[in-house]
């Protein structure tokens, strides 16, 4: 049966992995080879010292660390060699979620030392009488440490014992200091290179002053001989943590330098070396998707899957998880309403569509708004995202606006090389149709079989022309479907009711198209007829190939063509259009587009 969660728990290994182990061929992102070298410097190196594990969140930063420390289910399960390091987890999150204030680095230390006491005690080779007296006196000191930090919060000490407080506060915690590096000797001296390995997790989670806090706590009483600190901490993180809590000026000049100190270690996860394709096709088949049934799935199919992933929530394992955790549950939801297993193909679909919505959620539901060949069109147009008042929080969100809008170019550019079955590089409204279905049967959103507003005018302009009129016939499809008003990606088409069509150039009116049973094709643009008139003299004076009269193509609305639906000032007569030859018919409309858009 297939795993439906994808759920990211602690992973079991030994100390040493065979080549067919297989955990190791679980590691399906390679991060074995670098827990390895991990665990090697580990067991190695001079103590004290403190590794950062660095990377954004769902890198796999936790993955790694798991990997070494193993699960805290019975005995020590990860890479570490148990019988050498003594291996101690703690999660900072749990702790940033009281108010604690001021005693919430001495808090963690508290619940750190008394773990290590846990650990420590179920070694036959540290002695329990020496565990015990220092245990105690450690915690002794911690608690006076943070009985005298509440009642200075709380004012309870009067100004003249504030500063006897402080001082007594920090030789307490220096008294600790010393105890705990007694405790951590009970292990660490009782055989060669034998030292205790503290993972703290989830730093960059709680409030970064915070985690600056705790960070020098840490450093300042408990980094001792014996003692090696493996933390999921970010660069970043720090920095703004100095920024809070010590101003721009020190951050600026001194921020660096105190990473550098507190961080002697800093580890970049190499999520640039993941093999995502296997990454991704083996969660895919984890999770019983149709898209890749066969075992190994073919090469064009891995590489859509990966350009589609990397285009949108990037090399990230986690959200990639979450991709084909909301892929599987849409895909069931689609099976059960299409009555029928899923297709590969619609799979597929699935699954780039939902990469969309989870990387670019604002985008998402723009498209989803109008799912046609034209906003998927204009959508690969670096100009038209810039006016997109949905892309303004999806730039904010990432420190290079030009690579996100260049990584949808090559999404669409993607989906589209799945969906274009004749190769033409264009897709039309039929290419189209299997989004839509796929979207109406997994519930994404209700599309009915949507039909463009272009194509919806072009077909109820037929339908009006009863006479069977060459000269409209003509026109549409010699001249205006081969246009820029037609072909191009600039002009939106709005439906307005049954009747007629807005055209829209940057959130601008510029025109409409009507069809009447009287009238089965107008074409109004808003625009005084004087400035048309005028540009157009303009436009035909190095035009000598067109007769003069054709300038007659603009007509003013007077009388009953004053009172007609849609709007605008201006009716082009596109009756001489028929007569002059299409290629400047159609140079004469794109100049039309060019006059109304300036």
């Amino acid at each position: 049966m297939s795993d439906v969660t994808l759920r990211e728990a602690p992973l079991k290994f030994s100390s040493n992995l065979d080549e067919n182990d297989a955990a190791r061929k679980a590691d399906t992102l390679n991060l074995i080879p670098y827990a390895e070298a991990l665990r090697d410097f580990i067991h190695e190196c001079e103590t004290p010292l403190t590794i950062g594990i660095q990377g954004d969140w769902g890198v796999g930063r936790t993955t790694l660390m798991n990997m070494l420390r193993g699960s805290d289910e019975g005995d020590q399960s990860g890479l570490l060699d148990a019988s050498q390091c003594k291996a101690i987890n703690f999660d900072s999150w749990p702790y940033a979620q009281f108010d604690l204030d001021n005693q919430m680095a001495v808090a963690c230390l508290y619940a750190l030392t008394n773990r290590l006491g846990v650990v420590l005690g179920k070694e036959q080779i540290v002695d329990a009488a020496a565990l015990e007296t220092c245990l105690a006196a450690a915690n002794r000191k911690l608690i006076i440490a943070m009985q005298q930090i509440r009642e200075l919060s709380q004012g309870r000490s009067s100004d003249s014992l504030v500063e006897a407080s402080h001082t007594d506060i920090s030789s307490q915690m220096l008294i600790f200091r010393g105890e705990f590096e007694k405790l951590v000797s009970l292990w660490a001296r009782s055989g060669e290179d034998r030292r205790v390995v503290i993972f703290i997790d989830d730093l960059d989670r709680i409030r970064p002053a915070r985690a600056l806090e705790l960070l020098e706590a840490i450093k300042n009483f408990i980094d001792v001989p014996g003692c090696v600190f493996v933390m999921v901490l970010d660069y970043e993180v720090v920095q703004r943590g100095m920024l809070e809590k010590l101003g721009h000026d020190l951050q600026k000049t001194s921020g660096k330098a105190f990473f550098d100190k507190m961080i002697q270690l800093p580890f970049v996860v190499p999520s640039t070396s993941y093999k995502l394709d296997d990454y991704i096709v083996g969660l895919l088949q984890k999770a019983g998707m149709p898209c890749v049934r066969d075992a190994r799935c073919d090469a064009g199919s891995r590489q859509f899957f990966l350009d589609i992933t990397r285009f949108t929530v990037g090399r990230n394992p986690r959200s990639i998880k979450r991709v084909v955790n909301y892929t599987n549950l849409l895909e069931r939801i689609h099976r059960h309403n299409a009555g029928r297993d899923t297709t590969e193909n619609e799979g597929k679909i699935l699954f780039a569509l939902i990469s969309m919505q989870i990387a670019w959620p604002e985008l998402f539901q723009h498209f989803i708004r109008d799912p046609s060949v034209d906003t998927i069109t204009s959508l690969q147009s670096w100009a038209y995202l810039d006016g997109l008042p949905e892309a303004v929080s999806l730039f904010e969100r990432s420190p290079d606006k030009e690579l996100v809008k260049n990584a949808i170019s090559a999404y669409f550019d993607t989906l589209f090389s799945l969906l274009d079955e004749n190769d033409d590089g264009q897709i039309d409204t039929r290419e189209l149709q299997p989004v839509l279905e796929v979207m109406e049967l997994a519930k994404i959103t209700s599309v009915e079989s949507y039909e463009r507003p272009r194509d919806w005018f072009i077909r109820r302009v037929h339908e009006n022309n009863v006479d069977g009129s060459p000269l409209i016939e003509s026109f549409l499809d010699k001249v205006f479907m081969k246009s820029v008003w037609y072909v191009g990606t600039q002009i939106k088409y709005r439906r307005a009711g049954s009747r007629y069509i807005t055209l829209v150039y940057k959130r601008r009116q510029i025109g409409t198209l009507v069809s009447l049973k009287s009238q089965p094709l107008v074409f109004r643009l808003a625009m005084s007829p004087e400035r048309v008139m005028a540009s157009l003299k303009e436009y035909w004076t190095s035009k000598h190939t067109v007769q003069s009269e054709a300038i007659t193509l603009v007509r003013n609305t007077f009388g009953r063509e004053a009172s007609l639906t849609g709007y605008g000032d201006t009716l082009v007569d596109f009756s001489k259009m028929t007569n002059m030859p299409s290629t400047e018919a159609i140079k004469l409309l794109n100049a039309l587009f060019r006059i109304v858009t300036e």
